[in-house]
């Protein structure tokens, strides 16, 4: 799709809003000197993921609905810091929202929908952001980039892009590491030892940092790592992609 007068609509997850606010912050700062203007919501609240994993299907339709609703009759693209957030509305709301949105209007949405990374690289066309970031850093690809956005290489061709970064990755790391849904409260001495597992060799690569698309991921990251008391940090790729000397 092509840009109408350079703007966007931005949507900040939850978990960002409530947790990390600073990473919003770089997205946007991001975006703006890229020359776009940015058009966020403040009545934005939940795109209704975390509801329909845990069987909450109303509440998610109603959360679908609303968010639709909020961007309605806007024809620029939607941008996500999240492939888990993005991912869902691409895969789901279709199923979702199917008897409570007029289908050109719900198809719409969902196509004009972009992971950040992806929309960089594929809508703006870039894949160097002249940012800098002098540290080893290995990126860890979600399940939902994987398997729900369906995101490629384009996290790793902006980082590789990265000055003075030191990319690490591991193709064969495809294991989850249990953030998402309620899994990791049902059942936490499994999900502890998933997420061990995965830091434990992210470690033993020597990276100093670890980052990702997902701020869920990281969160789940940070809060193992600070009681392991490991000298490794989480970064949201959007604070790279920001990163000036």
């Amino acid at each position: 799709m092509a840009l109408q007068d350079n703007h966007v609509n931005l949507f900040i997850p939850c978990e960002m809003d409530m947790f990390s606010p600073s990473v919003a912050g770089s997205v946007v700062h991001l975006l703006e000197k890229l020359g776009l203007e940015v058009h966020y919501n403040a009545e934005q609240t939940c795109c209704g993921r975390n509801f329909f994993f845990s069987g909450e299907v109303e509440t998610a339709k109603e959360l679908g609905a609303k968010m639709m609703s909020e961007y309605e009759g806007t024809k620029y693209p939607l941008v996500i810091p999240s492939a888990a957030c993005a991912g869902f509305i691409r895969k789901y709301y279709g199923q979702l929202l199917t008897n409570v949105s007029v289908v050109n209007d719900l198809k719409n949405f969902v196509t004009n929908t972009f992971e950040l990374c992806d929309f960089l690289v594929n809508v703006m066309g870039i894949t160097q952001l002249r940012n800098h970031f002098p540290q080893r850093v290995f990126y860890f690809k979600s399940c939902a980039a994987r398997n729900m956005y369906e995101l490629h290489n384009e996290a790793e061709i902006l980082l590789k892009n990265t000055q003075g970064l030191d990319l690490l990755t591991d193709p064969e790391m495809t294991d989850c590491c249990s953030a998402n849904g309620r899994f990791s409260f049902i059942n936490p001495e499994t999900s502890d030892l998933m997420i061990e597992k995965i830091v434990t060799k992210i470690y033993s690569m020597g990276a100093q940092y670890v980052t990702s698309t997902d701020i869920n991921c990281l969160q789940h990251f940070d809060a193992f790592i600070q009681s392991k008391g490991m000298g490794l940090e989480v970064i949201h790729i959007a604070d790279i992609l920001n990163a000036e000397e």
